[in-house]
């Protein structure tokens, strides 16, 4: 590539802070070669093309710490769940998809949230009533549960005499045995797989239309927590030269020793993927009724949520993954699982730093305040996601009742000195990077609730979230030398902005317009392109 001298009058630093003197960046192979005037490196690099940025300013890509994006590019062509109130209203649409893609292949998708609906938990007879001869796997809206017709069952193999497997639960009827369609946790996986098998040669078509999609948000890194057929996609959209967002590709723990064999180390890569985490499950949701609980559940007396896996098992594969120089990412939603999840690595945290690791826990939602304390001496990165906030806040008031924990505890993290990484979850949530922005500063949804932010006194500054979805999710990554950074010898990934959201009316940060976005020098979006 080309030498590029690309300018911008108002270049804002990973914390929003402006660039004093800069207006031009200089890029060579990708890469950001110098920093300074226009005047200055057009004095010096005479001839070279030059292109000037849109927008107001000029931020560091975005880099979204924590995304499925084979589950976002198969939801982007299948139905939609979540706006649906009642029972009916999901039937309804379901029935609406079915007739518009008639076949007798397995049907996925949905992302259905029963904690609104009056009728609660549905079962498969529901679906039965929809369609009883196609087999249905529609996931929910936390990605912890998945909803099945008697067909899907049996395909699945799952009948009377199948156990609950450890960490997983497979909801029963009146008689106790017969399964009732909905399973939970890791009773989940085997039916995922199966389901989702028929898609993976398209994945690849998918993942080109979520990348224009993530390129319309502004984001230009991903740290993708998928698993091994999203991989494979990328690695196909590399080979053909398609690739145009950067992938820190995580490992699915039942991979962990075909990671080891192959030599993967966090970090390691090229320009377009870099190996991520290995991630393992502590506990499960709370929308499941699974998050992993030190005391009942306020609104389920009587239960405490799932250990997916125990603090022995949990610290076994770090060590592991650790020895073998690989990060680990533990997803713990509920107190009990993010004790045990610190516990484990706790147990590792001489071999992580000997490997110059930083191992993390994913989501990180409601902690005991002496277990936060207990990440930055740890050297352990919270990986949190905004939107979760202002989307479950009702929700967790139901389950959590009136104890006090640390809750979304982003300003309590900053201020403990804590790593902290933004990222969406998405597909469960959009992966929209303003909108986190907005939901961090104001702790709010769209419509103003709850009046003053829930929790407010651990809302952070627009500046602090950029610096979580650009620098901080670097340093996540163990890409800080290389990314999130507007420096000399980082990637040239850009944002370019309608209004500086570090200035802007709080209420207006999820309206900014994304002008364009640029990786690795190149613009990849510009509106109406």
């Amino acid at each position: 590539m080309v030498k590029r001298l690309l300018t911008h009058p108002r270049i804002l630093a990973d914390t929003g802070r402006p660039l004093d003197g800069v207006d031009a960046i200089l890029v060579d192979d990708g890469r950001i070669a110098a920093l300074g005037s226009r005047y200055d490196l057009r004095a010096a690099h005479p001839g070279i093309p030059e292109l000037a940025l849109p927008g107001a300013v000029l931020v560091p890509g975005f880099h979204d710490a924590h995304i499925h994006t084979g589950n976002l590019a198969r939801s982007l062509s299948s139905f939609d769940l979540r706006e649906a109130d009642t029972l009916d209203a999901a039937l309804d649409v379901l029935r609406a998809h079915l007739d518009a893609h008639p076949g007798d292949g397995w049907v996925t998708g949905g992302r259905w949230d029963s904690n609104r609906w009056p009728t609660g938990v549905p079962t498969r007879h529901d679906l039965d009533a929809v369609c009883a001869t196609r087999p249905l796997a529609l996931p929910s809206l936390d990605g912890h549960s998945i909803w099945l017709n008697t067909r899907a069952l049996e395909l699945a193999g799952i009948d009377r005499a199948t156990p609950d497997p450890f960490g997983g639960d497979i909801a029963r009827e009146s008689d106790g045995e017969t399964p009732a369609g909905v399973l939970r946790e890791t009773a989940v996986d085997p039916v995922r797989e199966l389901s989702e098998r028929e898609q993976d040669a398209a994945l690849p078509e998918l993942l080109l239309r979520a990348q224009a999609h993530l390129h319309s948000l502004g984001l230009t890194r991903l740290t993708d927590l998928d698993e091994q057929p999203t991989r494979e996609a990328f690695e196909a959209l590399r080979a053909d030269d398609r690739l145009r967002i950067r992938v820190h590709k995580g490992t699915p723990m039942p991979d962990l020793e075909r990671a080891i064999a192959e030599g993967r180390r966090t970090g390691a890569g090229d320009r377009w993927i870099t190996e991520g985490p290995v991630k393992l499950f502590s506990d499960g949701a709370l929308g499941s009724h699974s998050a992993h609980m030190h005391t009942d559940f306020a609104d389920d007396p009587g239960n405490r949520g799932i250990e997916v896996m125990t603090v022995e098992q949990i610290a076994d594969y770090v060590e592991r993954a650790n020895a073998a120089g690989l990060a680990v990412a533990t997803h713990a939603i509920g107190d009990e699982a993010n004790r045990r999840v610190l516990d484990a690595y706790e147990r590792n945290v001489a071999l992580t730093r000997e490997r110059g690791l930083r191992n993390r826990i994913e989501h990180a939602q409601h902690l005991a305040h002496e277990d936060l304390r207990r990440f930055a001496p740890l050297g352990v990165v919270a990986s949190l996601q905004p939107l979760h906030c202002t989307t479950d806040f009702e929700l967790a008031g139901r389950r959590i009742g009136e104890r006090r924990l640390a809750n979304y505890a982003w300003r309590s993290f900053l201020d403990a000195g804590a790593i902290l990484a933004f990222g969406s979850d998405a597909p469960i949530e959009p992966a929209d990077v303003l909108a986190g922005i907005r939901a961090a500063v104001t702790r709010q949804r769209a419509d103003g609730t709850p009046d003053g932010g829930f929790e407010p006194e651990e809302r952070v500054t627009a500046g602090e979230a950029l610096a979580a979805y650009t620098s901080g999710a670097a340093l996540a990554a163990g890409l800080e030398h290389r990314a999130g950074r507007i420096a000399v010898g980082c990637d040239a990934d850009f944002v370019a902005l309608g209004a500086d959201p570090t200035v802007a009316d709080p209420e207006t940060i999820a309206a900014i317009a994304v002008a364009g976005t640029i990786v690795d020098g190149e613009v990849v979006f510009a509106p109406g392109g």
